[in-house]
């Protein structure tokens, strides 16, 4: 939203868009609270996460202001890690769909009088689709027994969830739009019954997520259809749920800043989107596990950069 011409400001009246999105995430730095402290990492070593999510999408709209998105997600992850009792680092990897979602959204200004700037607000409900028990071998001291995989590389998180999005625009000035755009997912399950780090410990809790983006994007080269965005984003796990008893599970709270650039290129009814965010500032909270026990952050792997594609097709 915001840069990628006129034509991509509003999905006219039964008109449909399809979205394919790709996501690749690498962590390999351990946080405690704000600080990279690989020597506190299990046996000093970073855990090294890399995933792949696609997502694909399909939005209806039912009039001009009132829209539905279906979201169908696949995640492929790893971690390779020396946490095992065993001591030698060892790779877990997960696969499989993802936890599917419905969102309708609706533009809270008539689009045929608001081409300089509109609010759109939605609401819709994540399933539990996903598996999050893909088994992953537990490595003992005297060898390895079937156990599920790290939950961050799991498809899904176990539970049902709401979620509650907003995003806005506005022309400031000529050929350049600020932007803001957030979401959050409530989780009412408490905890997924997945023991979290190893048989028979605290089980993963099914926490919120949020995530909130804000920003400039111009349009570079309109009669190309090219612009440009630059803004920040922010990815983050809350401590406590806002529903929910989550909070004695086990999770890994914390927050990502990023600086956030990006192209946008439109092509008739075609669009294509890379962002590629920075790493600015990460901090790793204190779950209500460790405040009990009065320990520090008890650390946990940040991405330095994400890799965002996107290819966009409405009819």
């Amino acid at each position: 939203m915001g840069g990628q011409g006129e034509s991509f400001n509003y999905l006219k009246r039964h008109a449909w868009q399809l979205t394919v999105g790709y996501r690749r995430l690498t962590a390999d730095e351990w946080f405690v609270g704000s600080q990279n402290r690989p020597d506190l990492a299990p046996h000093g070593e970073p855990l090294n996460f890399e995933i792949h999510t696609v997502d694909l999408n399909a939005t209806f709209a039912l009039t001009e202001r009132f829209n539905v998105t279906l979201t169908v997600p696949f995640v492929s992850g790893t971690v390779s890690a020396s946490i095992w009792p065993d001591g030698l680092r060892h790779t877990q990897s997960s696969s499989g769909l993802g936890d599917v979602s419905v969102v309708g959204s609706v533009w809270l200004g008539n689009p045929a009088t608001h081409p300089d700037g509109n609010v759109a607000l939605g609401a819709g409900v994540k399933a539990a689709t996903g598996s999050n028990t893909v088994s992953s071998p537990f490595y003992t001291t005297s060898g390895p027994v079937p156990f599920t995989a790290i939950q961050g590389i799991e498809p899904g998180d176990g539970g049902w969830g709401l979620i509650l999005q907003a995003q806005a625009y506005r022309k400031v000035f000529r050929r350049a739009f600020a932007y803001v755009s957030g979401s959050y997912l409530i989780s009412p399950r408490g905890v997924s019954g997945v023991s979290a780090r190893s048989p028979g410990d605290s089980s993963w809790s099914v926490p919120d997520v949020y995530s909130g983006r804000l920003g400039l994007a111009y349009a570079l080269w309109p009669d190309e259809g090219i612009s440009v965005s630059l803004g920040g984003r922010i990815d983050g796990l809350p401590v406590h749920d806002v529903v929910g008893g989550g909070d004695n599970g086990f999770r890994q709270p914390g927050y990502v800043i990023f600086a956030d650039p990006g192209v946008a290129v439109t092509r008739g009814s075609e669009a294509f989107t890379l962002s590629v965010p920075v790493r600015l500032h990460a901090n790793r909270l204190r779950n209500t596990l460790e405040w009990a026990g009065g320990k520090p952050g008890g650390g946990g792997d940040f991405a330095r950069v994400l890799v965002f594609l996107g290819y966009v097709h409405r009819f």
